[in-house]
Order: structure tokens, then sequence, then C-alpha cells
């Protein structure tokens, strides 16, 4: 496994807003993996990203160990740049360590504050375990005052090829809309989609180097847009509201969605 060297243990921001960077499926290491690096870089050298959280699947071929091809040479402005990193683990991370050791998240669930934010990152491969539950009761009731953002892989609702999960639309979904959780954003399906059910905005972001899936059921209920397309998220949280801005690898803006955070 190579190095660590960008793994540095991500800061919470301590300002008025937390500007970060959002992607998922990603370490593919083909060239759409490094066209998407490459973009989230210029977008770096514009406004600084605080971290760059990751919605899992974070290192293919050979699964959950960092390579040269999936991470030295397709991440090299990032790493060069020293982003730090917030990582959810996918199925496809499971079987290395590289997620722990070189994205630095050594356990499965946690939470950390990002300015005016919580974020709550989740692992969505055991959505049934029940000290994750217990986590996220506690992380979800201790983020008042808060905007509350979740992270996590296998997605609750979805159009995509793999369904939405049973466990976590019957364990986490009840809390998401108990807490007023503004955003919750998710992965391995390979496209973009928004989706909104309870209240609550679900957004897909599976595009970041693996090759794309297509939307397969557009009559899902609270789809208000699905893309099969390479793309990351750019998110600024405040007080008030959360940013997205989803970006092509073009730097074309695919769409932009203001949450405004529910007291």
């Amino acid at each position: 496994m190579l190095a660590a060297a960008a793994a540095l243990a991500p800061a919470a921001t301590a300002g008025e807003s937390a500007h970060f960077a959002v992607k998922g499926d990603w370490g593919w290491g083909g060239a759409d993996q490094a066209a998407v690096t490459r973009r989230m870089c210029r977008e770096h050298r514009r406004r600084a990203l605080d971290f760059v959280l990751t919605t899992g699947d974070n290192f293919y071929r050979p699964d959950g160990r960092a390579t040269e091809s999936n991470w030295g040479r397709p991440e090299a402005c990032l790493r060069r740049a020293r982003v730090p990193w917030r990582a959810a683990w996918g199925n496809h991370d499971l079987g290395g360590t590289a997620t722990a050791e070189v994205l630095g998240a050594r356990r499965r669930w946690y939470r950390f504050r990002a300015g005016p934010a919580t974020v709550v990152v989740l692992d969505g491969s055991h959505p049934d375990d029940p000290a994750q539950l217990r986590f996220l009761r506690r992380a979800l009731a201790g983020a008042s005052g808060t905007v509350s953002i979740v992270a996590f892989h296998q997605p609750a609702y979805t159009a995509g090829l793999h369904r939405g999960g049973s466990e976590q639309q019957r364990r986490w979904a009840p809390l998401f809309r108990r807490h007023r959780v503004a955003l919750v954003l998710q992965g391995h399906n390979h496209h973009y989609e928004r989706i909104r059910r309870g209240g609550v905005t679900y957004i897909t972001t599976g595009g970041g180097g693996s090759p794309v899936y297509p939307c397969v059921r557009p009559l899902t209920r609270g789809l208000l847009r699905c893309l099969a397309v390479h793309h990351f998220l750019v998110v600024t949280a405040t007080a008030g509201a959360v940013n997205v801005r989803a970006v092509g690898v073009r730097g074309r803006t695919i769409e932009r969605v203001r949450i405004t955070a529910q007291s």
C-alpha cells in the first residue's frame, strides 16, 4: 500500500461556513477519475476546500487497497494541495484497509463538526447494526443547533441499478425526518440524482470515476433529477442553508440546489 502522504487528520472548520467537495465511487484508476480530480483541484484553487468527503467505494481494483493507479497518480493534485479527507466505507473498500490508513476513516461510523454543520458518516454495509443505530440517534440528537448532513454508501432511496436499502429506509430515514437532517449524501449507484422524501433531500453522488450507471426507475417517488454523468459536488454549509453544486468534468454546473436548514 502507498504511504498515506495526504492522510492528514481532517480538521473541522471553525468559521461561519464549511466549504467542501464530495465524490463517490471514484477509485477506479481510469481517465474519468483523473478528470474529476483535476476539476476538483481547479475548484480548490478558486476557493480552498476545507476537506473532501467521500460516499464510499474509494478503492477498486484491487478492492480496498490504494495503488499508484487508483490513488497515487489520479489524486496527485489533491495530495499535493494537502486537502484533508473524510470518507465513508463502501462495499469495495472492505477488502483492504486503505480507507482507514490512507483516508483516515479508522471507524466505520463517526461524526465531526464542520463550521455550522454536523456531519455524520455511517456504514451502509451494516445498516442493521444496533450499535450503529444507537450512535446515529445520539449523533443527531447532539447536533441540535447545527445543520445536519449525513453520508453513507448504499442508498436509502434511489432510481438507480442498485435498489434502495430497506434497512436504511426502516431504521435511518425516520431519524433523518425527526431530526430535520438537511442533506443525505449517498453513493453505490454511479450517477447523480436528487430525491426529496419526507422533507429530506437525498443526493446520490457516485460519478467520481467508475463507469456510470443508467437511471432505471424514473417513477421513483420523490425523484427530481437523475443523470448518468461523471461529477462531484461542491457543498457550502452555513447556519441557515446548505448550497450544493454538482460539477461535471468540463466544469459545467449540472445542478444547483439550495436547502434551507430546518430549525
